[in-house]
């Protein structure tokens, strides 16, 4: 029953608005004002906004002129954690942090100068996340001997010191035993971010160039062995080259002779770099019959000749490992072929149509790539 009631204390202490610690000369009024996960609006009906930040209000317009002055100085600290990174976390409380003060500034008529302003890559307390902190440290002197307060103000600012002081006892014995847990877990913590840290560095830690041999797994199937190479020249832009090459049977029966050439270049899109888009083309010679890829070709019909195409084409990189991906990738564009046509009579290829052509837009490529990163620096 004890340990329910302390739960339930430790609630209300986090829903009062401006929780106040009395000691010496001055008095510590906290404000606390939380944020959706992965968000960086400030929601003032959330949770307990609204209430906070209309008696931060209060005690601002009461105070600003010593405020403005210097007198009382406005503390601002933004938590952050469940980012990518500390530095990201810290951006995101950054950002935070300016929305509270941006309603402050336009609402209490201070400005940024008022502010001293600190953010954090770490929870605000066990299981608090995504909240920014205002404190205001106010003299004693000051609360006794205000003498020019509005009236209104002056009646809602001893209304909600009136409720600090109710809990302040509680409240210290709370934040005692609270310091001494995270004191004891403190080594706990700090050693398993260090084997966490050891085992799987973070992502700006990667190189920003890379090189990546693949092989077009689609085209291997249709016996049209691929090879490829892809340089990354930045984070975002990569430069590839891809052969295919194939010399199966002769000229008295099957036949897949076939080469192709296949430039790219790649611009790497979005957060995580695996989506991307480019530009393509290529070139190449073929001599098809009745070959794996000929049985696709109208009836007994054989074709050699040349072709070229160019288009745009689009791609998504799946990660399997942290050298090993799987690249999937269509191209449209255009496509132009000059080609013989020729059948099969008792072993001696007879030509049905010499010099023929053949254009049109449609694909032009597509792949299902096993990538290798050398290095493991991707």
């Amino acid at each position: 029953m004890k340990h329910l009631q302390r739960h339930l204390l430790v609630l209300l202490l986090a829903l009062l608005p401006g929780v106040a610690s009395f000691a010496g000369e001055a008095a510590d009024s906290l404000y606390i004002f939380r944020f959706v996960q992965g968000k960086d609006a400030f929601y003032a009906p959330w949770r307990d906004n609204g209430a906070q930040l209309e008696a931060l209000l209060t005690l601002l317009r009461a105070h600003r002129e010593a405020i403005l002055s210097g007198s009382i100085p406005v503390r601002v600290d933004g938590y952050c954690t469940g980012q990518t990174s500390d530095e990201e976390n810290r951006r995101m409380a950054a950002v935070r942090s300016n929305r509270v003060k941006s309603e402050l500034i336009g609402r209490a008529g201070v400005t940024e100068a008022c502010f001293v302003t600190a953010n954090h890559a770490v929870e605000y307390a066990e299981g608090v996340r995504n909240v920014v902190t205002v404190t205001l440290c106010i003299p004693a002197d000051i609360n006794e001997t205000k003498e020019d307060l509005p009236d209104a103000a002056d009646t809602d600012l001893r209304v909600v010191q009136q409720e600090q002081r109710a809990v302040q006892q509680e409240q210290k014995a709370v934040q005692q035993e609270q310091k001494a847990i995270q004191q004891a877990q403190k080594p706990a913590r700090q050693a398993k971010s260090e084997a966490a840290t050891l085992e799987q560095p973070t992502p700006t830690c990667r190189k920003e160039q890379s090189l990546s041999l693949r092989t077009n797994l689609l085209y291997d199937a249709f016996l049209l062995p691929t090879l490829g190479v892809e340089w990354r020249i930045s984070h975002s832009i990569g430069l590839k080259l891809d052969g295919s090459f194939s010399w199966w049977g002769g000229n008295h029966g099957k036949v897949q002779k076939v080469w192709l050439v296949n430039p790219e270049v790649r611009w790497y899109l979005l957060r995580d770099r695996r989506f991307y888009a480019g530009v393509s083309g290529r070139y190449g010679e073929y001599n098809i019959y009745k070959y794996l890829p000929g049985k696709l070709l109208k009836g007994d019909t054989g074709y050699q000749g040349k072709l070229w195409n160019a288009g745009v084409m689009l791609g998504y990189q799946l990660s399997l490992s942290r050298s090993l991906s799987l690249d999937f990738n269509l191209g449209l564009g255009y496509t132009h072929s000059a080609y013989d046509s020729f059948g099969m009579t008792d072993g001696v290829r007879i030509h049905k149509q010499q010099d023929g052509t053949k254009n049109f837009w449609g694909p032009t490529q597509a792949g299902i790539s096993l990538v290798w990163t050398i290095g493991n620096n991707k």
